[in-house]
């Protein structure tokens, strides 16, 4: 898989279908009429760690702060979370890479932004958001209220 790079009118869904929560917004992004979607599910799909970085840059964040510490339990019995604090770069990276629970999830990539995703209402204001979506000329009077269109 190369880099995930969206046009506008563009959203790419990274989650775990062993994470509930995942599943859900799964449902809600696939019904999103205005943007082509893409879905990569991390329990059968795979992303690089040159993918996980630039996903990471896309957020603004740092590496470790791509990890899911409510599924990092094992290595905290065996290391502690100190452990995962001083852990490289790299180490985090591959942690992710082979063993993909380990990644906060899902992740929405809309246009060129990547973000996580928690809500139906955090895709709504995104997608009003980025340049060029055409969200905002069918949003209906809740959507509005929200919003200055």
């Amino acid at each position: 898989m190369n880099m995930i790079e969206n046009e506008v009118n563009e959203i790419t869904l990274i989650f775990h279908s062993d994470k509930e929560e995942d599943k859900k917004m799964r449902a809600f992004v696939e019904t999103i009429s205005t943007c082509k979607v893409t879905v990569l599910d991390l329990k059968s799909d795979s992303l690089t760690e040159t993918q996980l970085t630039n996903i990471a840059d896309q957020m603004g964040i740092s590496i470790n702060d791509l990890l899911d510490y409510s599924y990092l339990e094992t290595v905290a019995n065996e290391k502690g979370f100190e452990y995962l604090k001083a852990t490289s770069k790299a180490d985090v990276l591959t942690l992710i890479v082979q063993n993909p629970l380990f990644l906060t999830t899902p992740i929405l990539i809309i246009g060129k932004k990547a973000f996580p995703y928690r809500s139906a209402f955090e895709i709504l204001k995104e997608s009003l958001n980025v340049d060029g979506v055409a969200a905002t000329s069918s949003a209906n009077a809740e959507e509005k209220r929200f919003y200055i269109l």
